[in-house]
């Protein structure tokens, strides 16, 4: 099994091998991702007394989730019949971006989520990265590790039970400090706003009790248990990705870039 991936902490013991894969990666791939260093920070913004170095971080920060292979072909739920109707009747409530139920092995386009019900983690893959890192709350799961093509990847840790479905080719796990440091700093509040950054206001406000285009504060720690940013890529060196709003056990918004 694949180790749970770092986030900020664990990149620089990691470093040089995922340079050395960006590298590679970006001979066969046209476009860079976004790097911070193009970014103007506030160092006011958030939590942190100083951002992370420019080869720490990718975009929203996170870890390179992915590796090719062809989505597995559709297959019929797993889990038993209650499973099986549990999730039915969750996924019937959703009303989010998520709300979508689809049998496990469904290809997914890219830029498009989905739930998948009643199905036992040991089949969605090898688990990749997992948010926060300190204790078991989303996990990421690979269906084909050690590939570069788009793939099913998928992430548990939802109040429902069932697993979200997207298909990329790398996925990162980014926090709400690093979003705040990135958004609130000189440059980012340039950048226009989306159905994400909107989102993530109506949630800091509820949590964090501070006004809109303010840093959370002293409650992030509490903020940051439970809210989380995903960002995936279609291909390795791509400058476009789907961005993804987790909080309380749910999606509550997507995006793409």
């Amino acid at each position: 099994m694949t180790p749970a991936a770092p986030t900020r902490r664990g990149l620089a013991q990691i470093l040089p091998a995922l340079l050395a894969t960006l590298a590679l990666t970006a001979c066969e791939t046209p476009g860079e991702v976004p790097r911070l260093s193009e970014v103007e920070l506030d160092e006011s913004a958030g939590q942190s007394a100083a951002l992370p170095s420019e080869a720490e971080l990718s975009d929203e920060g996170g870890f390179l989730a992915a590796t090719e292979t062809p989505v597995p072909r559709a297959a019929p739920p797993q889990g038993g019949l209650l499973g099986w109707l549990g999730g039915q009747a969750a996924a019937a409530k959703g009303t989010g971006p998520d709300a979508r139920q689809v049998p496990f092995g469904t290809t997914l386009p890219y830029g498009e989520i989905a739930r998948v019900c009643g199905v036992p983690e040991s089949r969605l893959g090898v688990p990749v990265a997992q948010y926060p890192e300190t204790r078991r709350g989303y996990v990421l799961y690979d269906s084909r590790p050690g590939t570069t093509a788009p793939r099913a990847l998928y992430i548990t840790g939802f109040d429902d039970g069932c697993a979200r479905q997207v298909t990329g080719a790398l996925a990162l796990f980014g926090d709400p400090e690093l979003h705040e440091q990135l958004r609130y700093g000189l440059a980012g509040r340039s950048l226009p706003k989306g159905p994400v950054d909107g989102a993530y206001e109506t949630v800091k406000a509820e949590v964090c009790r501070v006004a809109p285009g303010r840093p959370c504060g002293r409650a992030m720690s509490r903020l940051a248990r439970d809210t989380a940013f995903v960002s995936v890529y279609p291909a390795f060196g791509s400058a476009s990705y789907v961005n993804l709003l987790l909080h309380g056990g749910q999606v509550v918004a997507l995006e793409q870039h």
